[in-house]
């Protein structure tokens, strides 16, 4: 009797703990449902719907970034975009819709030009999340203990020879992956982006309304969040240039 009141305990959590993906699942496809009928705002709430039941995904973001562009709201599309390239950083749809998403906003702002070596790096650390390079680094840690339990154990010295080769390789991409791992984790804590949201704003010198105007900046822009004072943020463009802005006419990334 006891062990079936357990069961019974464990099966009603197991079901509902399944419950909400099972809904989340179905929202989602009659989210799709009404964007091919051309219902984007209806499928816009449904698919936030879905994040607010805490399930993240590139497709729930790509999609709510599809509606929003049809609707010709290019600074929530890009924002949501932007969103789903940070699940799925070498998904090349994404990519592409997002270029054609940043070619409708108004700004053109050219980016200060890199280096090499600042292309290149740019480009390694980017090709995974941090996470993507931690489950790497746990990967060849896992493989160099198993080689070197094979090299420890093999009686023949060619294959002590191949276990310890092969080992030491996996012990050198594992001190790799784990440094591309805590660099994009510095990098995703320390450089804080957001997208503009409000069609026009002026970005001042100083976190009040009366001081003077360094330039305008339009929706769709994407810039790095440096300082927040009180109802103000201190924000970047990739041109190197700085200034005061509404916190309110921006989206956190």
């Amino acid at each position: 009797m006891k062990y079936l009141v357990k069961f019974c305990v464990f099966f009603i959590l197991f079901s509902l703990q399944g419950q909400p993906q099972d809904q989340d699942q179905a929202l989602f496809a009659q989210a799709t449902q009404n964007y091919k009928s051309e219902q984007y705002n209806k499928a816009i709430e449904q698919w936030n719907t879905i994040l607010d039941n805490g399930q993240h995904s590139a497709a729930v973001y790509y999609n709510i970034a599809n509606a929003y562009y049809k609707l010709n709201q290019i600074g929530p599309s890009i924002y949501y975009y932007e969103k789903a390239l940070a699940l799925a950083p070498n998904d090349t749809q994404i990519k592409t819709n997002l270029t054609f998403a940043q070619n409708a906003k108004i700004d053109a702002i050219v980016p200060l030009p890199k280096t090499f070596f600042s292309r290149w790096y740019s480009l390694l650390v980017g090709q995974f999340t941090f996470d993507g390079w931690a489950v790497f680094s746990v990967v060849c840690g896992c493989l160099f203990s198993l080689l070197f339990l094979g090299y420890y154990f093999a009686g023949v010295e060619q294959k002590k020879r191949l276990f310890f080769s092969t080992a030491i390789l996996c012990a050198c991409f594992c001190i790799l992956t784990f440094t591309m791992a805590s660099v994009s984790y510095k990098e995703v804590q320390n450089n804080v982006f957001a997208i503009v949201f409000s069609q026009a704003t002026d970005v001042k010198t100083a976190p009040k309304n009366n001081s003077d105007t360094v330039f305008v900046i339009h929706q769709g822009t994407k810039v790095q969040l440096l300082e927040t004072d009180g109802l103000w943020s201190r924000i970047g463009i990739v041109n190197g240039v700085e200034g005061w802005m509404p916190t309110s006419d921006f989206k956190k990334l």
